[in-house]
């Protein structure tokens, strides 16, 4: 995140992001054959949803004062955990369930008043803004979709 984007900009990218990935998953993404690493279509869509739950748990607790969203494993971890939990999810249950998601980080990220403020605590004790999360997902989404794509 660069330190002149808004929170608006940083919502709007969000928004473009998701949008467009969806809009693969619900189309093209459903028969892909591409690969990122081990994973197919459905592990990358699959995964992103407690990335998105996380992140507007942890942007409401630093709204309303309260401590960061504590992750208690590595991204590998937590995404092997989330795919576990998905398992026998098609694809169209995991675009609803995404949708939903997403319009709660939304709703989240429009009521964040310091985007410095600390959103994750990740397992190292790092912490990570509401900035930098709502800027991470855009780019984490876009990668994927790219990767897919390409």
């Amino acid at each position: 995140m660069t330190s002149q984007q808004t929170r608006e900009q940083l919502i709007e990218e969000l928004e473009r992001s998701v949008s467009d990935t969806l809009a693969y998953f619900e189309g093209p993404g459903q028969e892909t054959k591409a690969r990122i690493g081990d994973w197919g279509g459905w592990e990358v869509l699959a995964h992103f949803a407690y990335w998105h739950y996380a992140t507007a748990w942890g942007i409401t607790s630093a709204t309303m004062g309260g401590p960061p969203w504590q992750l208690s494993g590595s991204a590998d971890e937590t995404n092997a955990v989330c795919l576990a939990l998905l398992a026998g999810q098609r694809f169209g249950d995991l675009s609803a369930h995404l949708r939903l998601a997403q319009e709660r980080l939304l709703r989240a990220a429009h009521a964040a008043t310091d985007l410095d403020a600390a959103a994750f605590r990740m397992s190292d004790g790092r912490e990570v803004s509401i900035g930098q999360r709502l800027d991470t997902i855009a780019r984490h989404w876009r990668g994927h979709l790219d990767a897919l794509r390409g």
